[in-house]
């Protein structure tokens, strides 16, 4: 009798996979249809859990895409492999396969809302500031080990990589995907030995 109340005290148990369940769900709801697909209804129930746990862990739907991306989309800050090529590949071939993943038009949808939706802008202004900042610092740890001038345009360095990317994907015919995919090793490589050879001293 004890052990029943005991069990009736303590609740139902925390669910250790609930956050990765729900991140994984707003994710693939944003990247669906962007800021107006991602509703709480719609994530507890892609997710199989309660709006009321969501209301327990988020105040509203910008906090929730804000630990989303956090937990899910671009993570620049783990790129240090010790060499400026090292990094801009690693960098570069992270773009790629967040952009060709599952979640692959989150960025479309990101900058899309942050233009329409207030919310959306004000949840996501520090998570791309961080990014911006973090991409910096690849460039300045290059400039230190003297592999890039210190006249260099670090925002101009991130603005080839990023561009020649997204640019990539956005035009090629949906039907030379599978091929663009298979191709991007050796596209990268050839990226970042140009942006190399375009700051070279």
């Amino acid at each position: 009798m004890q052990d029943e109340k005991q069990v009736r005290a303590q609740g139902r148990p925390r669910d250790p996979h609930l956050e990765e369940r729900v991140f994984h769900a707003a994710m693939q709801l944003y990247a669906s249809g962007g800021w107006q697909s991602l509703t709480f209804d719609a994530v507890a129930r892609s997710a199989g859990v309660g709006k009321a746990a969501l209301y327990r862990r988020w105040t509203g739907r910008g906090d929730l895409l804000t630990d989303a991306l956090d937990a899910k989309w671009f993570e620049v800050s783990s790129i240090d492999t010790g060499t400026l090529k090292g990094d801009l590949q690693a960098l570069a071939e992270m773009l790629f396969g967040k952009m060709t993943g599952e979640y692959g038009h989150t960025s479309f949808f990101l900058q899309a809302d942050a233009r329409k939706f207030e919310e959306v802008r004000s949840a996501t202004t520090q998570y791309r500031n961080r990014l911006v900042r973090e991409a910096m610092t690849i460039v300045h740890r290059g400039v230190n080990r003297n592999e890039l001038p210190l006249y260099i345009n670090p925002n101009l360095v991130m603005d080839v990589i990023v561009g020649a990317i997204s640019n990539h994907l956005a035009t090629t015919p949906p039907e030379k995907m599978d091929q663009m995919i298979a191709e991007a090793p050796q596209y990268i490589e050839q990226l970042v030995a140009l942006v190399l050879a375009g700051q070279a001293k």
